[in-house]
């Protein structure tokens, strides 16, 4: 083969190459903090669902996985439970940590054991780090789908400068042997501000 020819040709394929290797996951959710960027202009709600549950960070002990929209957490017999961010849990973007602040903020999950080893139930916790958190809620799972909620008055951060990220960690109850729960979506409704 000529060069006038080899060198256009090889340049095209090469470009190709790299066309399509980036194009692999291009309509992939960009995950990270959750933000009110998708609800309403005034936050009076925010909702994770579908493919925006790929916003869990898992931690040492837990298994996320999301398959077909919905997010399974699994515990590993007696994991580990320290603090809230070493927990699964999603962060919670400025937007939201600056809007709930001093609100009343009602947490729904949406949840069911998983088929198999399902969980009997699962806890969640709000925090906002040094200002103070929700403490874990207990939930018994029902078998099938279920919405489970728990209102929470959200504390006023300590100080306007202060760096600290609000947390939504949700994980299930560990038994003798490793233990799942599923998550269909979760919301996070505001109230108005809570009196002292």
């Amino acid at each position: 083969m000529k060069d006038i020819v080899f060198f256009p040709l090889a340049i095209l394929v090469a470009a190709l190459m790299i066309g399509g290797a980036m194009m692999v996951g291009s309509d992939a959710p960009k995950c990270g903090p959750v933000g009110g960027a998708g609800g309403p202009a005034d936050y009076r709600f925010a909702r994770v669902e579908g493919a925006n549950l790929c916003r869990m960070e898992g931690r040492k002990g837990f298994e996320v996985n999301l398959d077909d929209d919905i997010l399974t957490i699994t515990a590993e017999p007696r994991p580990p439970l320290p603090d809230y961010d070493q927990n699964p849990h999603f962060v919670l973007a400025g937007d939201l940590e600056t809007v709930y602040a001093g609100q009343i903020l009602k947490v729904s999950v949406t949840a069911k054991p998983s088929v198999g080893a399902g969980a009997e139930a699962f806890e969640v916790l709000y925090s906002t780090g040094n200002a103070g958190g929700s403490d874990w809620r207990t939930f018994a799972l029902q078998p099938d789908w279920e919405t489970y909620e728990f209102t929470f008055n959200v504390p006023r951060k300590l100080l306007e400068s202060a760096v600290a990220f609000d947390y939504l960690a949700i994980r299930p109850v560990p038994g003798e042997k490793a233990r799942s729960l599923e998550i269909k979506d979760i919301e996070m409704r505001r109230f108005g501000a809570w009196k002292d």
